[in-house]
């Protein structure tokens, strides 16, 4: 149901959940995350709510805050229509509160949890990462800009001293959104159709991750080959003398203010020395990050 031509269309899952919400009831942004299968997902719910592609059959103004609040609506008359169309199908609000609120709660949706099917998937792919080095003679590395449901790929290759070798650009429509420790779904299966070869510097994570399968252990895993994770953020773990510990394992690195891990097929002793050495003499993220963002910007100009 979640797969198509290697991507997971969320969103169409998503609005079918919204749908389910009956006339004259309330869910919240919490109640549809945990109907998608994990309550992490709540900030994504507002973002898909606010790209409603047809809001007369997907009733996104049922959606509220979690103690009642009506919260924001993306409407040229905002909030103030969706308190006009809650209070004709007999909400009772004040001071943007519905009142009884309880009892217009709907939470029994009918729902296969798509992110928990997800997370038990991953278990198979969790038993082939490999932390033992191979050889490479060039590297690349991908980023990604993005207008609403459109995203813009940019893949640059180096020579191992950092230097462009050639860069590719590409466009595509996102089907999944941004959902913290989810990021291979939305990033990664738009990068599996065309293998490179090398050694994959990725902006994410690597086994710094809760499952330690951040998006560039699955890109090495399913490419079957060697992959780093570099991430501009922490997003777990404890720093002492630049390692990083998740429950006293040590996972990664503090290293020139990037957050680097292993992959796939590359070891921990490794990472760490090549990434000391790499980030000396430049970020090799970021020549892709602005060919990603001057393909959007261009882009955008043209339409």
């Amino acid at each position: 149901m979640y797969y198509k031509n290697n991507k997971i269309d969320l969103y169409a899952y998503f609005y079918g959940l919204v749908r389910q919400i009956p006339y004259g009831m309330v869910s919240t942004y919490g109640d549809l995350a945990i109907a998608l299968g994990d309550v992490i997902a709540s900030r994504a719910v507002g973002e898909m709510l606010s790209q409603n592609p047809d809001p007369g059959i997907i009733p996104c103004h049922r959606v509220v805050k979690g103690d009642g609040t009506i919260g924001g609506f993306t409407h040229p008359e905002g909030v103030r229509k969706k308190v006009e169309l809650l209070e004709s199908e007999g909400m009772k609000i004040e001071n943007k509160k519905i009142i009884n609120f309880e009892k217009v709660r709907f939470r029994d949706f009918q729902t296969e949890y798509p992110l928990k099917k997800l997370r038990e998937s991953e278990t198979e792919l969790y038993e082939k990462i490999s932390f033992e080095d191979c050889d490479f003679e060039k590297i690349f590395s991908y980023d990604v800009s993005y207008n609403k449901r459109d995203a813009y790929i940019a893949k640059v290759e180096f020579d191992i001293n950092l230097n462009i070798i050639d860069y590719k650009l590409k466009k595509v429509r996102v089907d999944f959104p941004y959902i913290p420790t989810y990021l291979f779904y939305r990033e990664g299966l738009l990068l599996l159709d065309e293998k490179p070869s090398g050694l994959g510097i990725i902006d994410g994570n690597g086994i710094l991750h809760p499952r330690k399968l951040g998006i560039a252990t699955f890109l090495g895993i399913l490419w079957e080959m060697p992959t780093i994770g570099i991430a501009k953020t922490l997003l777990l773990g404890n720093i002492k003398d630049d390692k990083i510990y998740v429950n006293g394992e040590l996972r990664g690195f503090s290293i020139k203010k990037r957050f680097v891990s292993p992959g796939n097929r590359i070891s921990l002793k490794k990472t760490y020395a090549l990434m000391k050495d790499l980030l000396v003499k430049g970020d090799p993220i970021k020549p892709a990050h602005e060919l990603a963002k001057h393909f959007m910007e261009s882009e955008r100009q043209r339409q």
